[in-house]
């Protein structure tokens, strides 16, 4: 009976679970593959546009910051349900951490290249 009740709550959770998946465009993986070095200035320009791009759609989208987790438990005749949440201190992830210092890279090559001054 307690089982019974719980499936309207599973049906609830998983698509909110689902909605915190990765923030990312499929797009990350290409720009970081990307040699920044070989890149004429123009496409330099256009590459650290990119970056920040990606950078911003990572940093507004929801999710990723804080994380839930559901546990069902029975032994015998008694059963459990435990609810937990969890916020992530870093507010970077892996891979906006890697896009902001690639980000961080290509600036450097584009002030050795002149193509960025004052910044």
């Amino acid at each position: 009976m307690v089982r019974e009740s719980l499936v309207p709550l599973l049906c609830l959770l998983v698509p909110l679970l689902a909605s915190c998946a990765a923030p990312y465009s499929e797009n990350v993986p290409y720009l970081l593959e990307q040699n920044y070095r070989t890149m004429s200035d123009r496409e330099l320009i256009a590459y650290e546009q990119e970056l920040c791009d990606e950078i911003v759609r990572s940093a507004q989208s929801p999710g990723g910051d804080v994380s839930l987790g559901v546990g069902f438990g029975s032994w015998g005749s008694h059963t459990g349900v435990g609810v937990g949440v969890g916020q992530r201190l870093d507010r970077r992830s892996g891979l906006e951490r890697e896009l902001w210092e690639r980000r961080q890279a290509v600036r450097a090559e584009m002030r050795e290249r002149g193509l960025l001054e004052g910044y």
